[in-house]
Order: structure tokens, then C-alpha cells, then sequence
């Protein structure tokens, strides 16, 4: 006779984890997910950020260099025409034959030739988008006479309660100073 040892059975299977398990699972992708969360920020937010600030940069030199321009054909730089006055969102250029006017408004650079009449309207010719920018202007006068313009400009980024500065610049233009050069 043949006896068939037969053996016990086989642990059987379970359906489900051990809480063991399911801790160890979720350490795992604890540590995982910290640095993926950094990357995430630093793509979804800092990169577009800085995008954009680049842009605001290229657009402050742009106007920059149309004022540096419009300096170098100065005929002066009047404190008041009509109802405008230089200040610190005002920059008046007279020229030949028309007056300038630049101002900061809404995260803005705008330029406007001035009318010499009452009747005439001023128009604007130019404007530039400059978010993020402080820029600020200033006239050196002689015996009453402006002869330079100088125009500091930074970029500003809040970062929580910091405020950074980038980019930051100081131009000086002299009027007429190309025109000399070239004599």
C-alpha cells in the first residue's frame, strides 16, 4: 500500500497590507516627493517669473534708448509745458519743433508729443509695458538750464515679504551730446 504524505497547506493568501507595509509605502513617497515638489515650484513658477522680468527689462532699454534719442536732439528740457510739470512720473524733452512728454502710468512708459495749441490734441506715439520696473528720472540744470538726464531704472520682485532689486542701472544723457561728438 502507498500512503501519500500530503502537506499541510501553504500559508494562504492574504488580501490586503500589512499597516507596516503601507507606512514604509507612504516614507517612500515622502522622501520622493519633496525634491519633485521643488522642481514643480521652480517650473510652474520661478521660470515664468523671470521670463516675464526679462521681458520688462528688454522693454525699459527699448525706452530708454528712445529717450537717449530724443535727448541728443534736445533743444532743453522745460520745468512745465501747459498742463504737464517734470517730476518723478513726468520727463518734458522740448525739441525743435515739438515737445516730449514721457510718463510713468500703470506699469507704463508713454510718449506723447505735446501740442502747442489749445485746440490740438497731444498724441501718443509710443508706449512700453514695463511691469516689475521703478524707474526714476532727473534733470541736472545749470544757471536754470537743463543739460543732462539721468534715469534709474531696477526691476523688483517680492519674494514673501522681501522685495529684491535686479538689473539695476543708472543712465546719463547729456542733450546734444551726439551732435557735438560728431562736429
Amino acid at each position: 500500500m502507498q500512503v501519500y504524505f500530503r502537506p499541510k497547506k501553504a500559508v494562504e493568501m492574504r488580501k490586503g497590507f500589512f499597516l507596516v507595509e503601507m507606512i514604509v509605502v507612504i516614507a517612500v513617497i515622502f522622501v520622493v516627493s519633496l525634491p519633485l515638489a521643488r522642481l514643480t515650484t521652480i517650473t510652474l513658477r520661478d521660470i515664468p517669473k523671470s521670463y516675464r522680468m526679462i521681458e520688462s527689462n528688454g522693454s525699459v532699454l527699448n525706452a530708454l534708448k528712445q529717450i537717449q534719442k530724443d535727448v541728443n536732439m534736445a533743444k532743453g528740457f522745460p520745468k512745465s509745458f501747459e498742463s504737464y510739470t517734470t517730476d518723478n512720473q513726468t520727463l518734458l524733452i522740448e525739441l525743435e519743433e515739438s515737445t516730449i512728454c514721457y510718463q510713468l502710468k500703470d506699469e507704463k512708459i508713454i510718449k506723447l508729443i505735446l501740442a502747442n495749441t489749445k485746440t490740438a490734441n497731444d498724441e501718443e506715439i509710443a508706449s512700453w509695458l514695463v511691469p516689475y520696473a521703478k524707474i526714476e528720472w532727473r534733470i541736472y540744470r545749470k544757471n536754470n538750464k537743463g543739460y543732462a538726464v539721468e534715469v534709474k531704472t531696477c526691476l523688483e520682485h517680492k519674494s514673501g515679504k522681501y522685495v529684491g532689486k535686479r538689473m539695476a542701472n543708472s543712465h546719463l544723457y547729456f542733450r546734444g551730446a551726439y551732435q557735438e561728438a560728431i562736429k
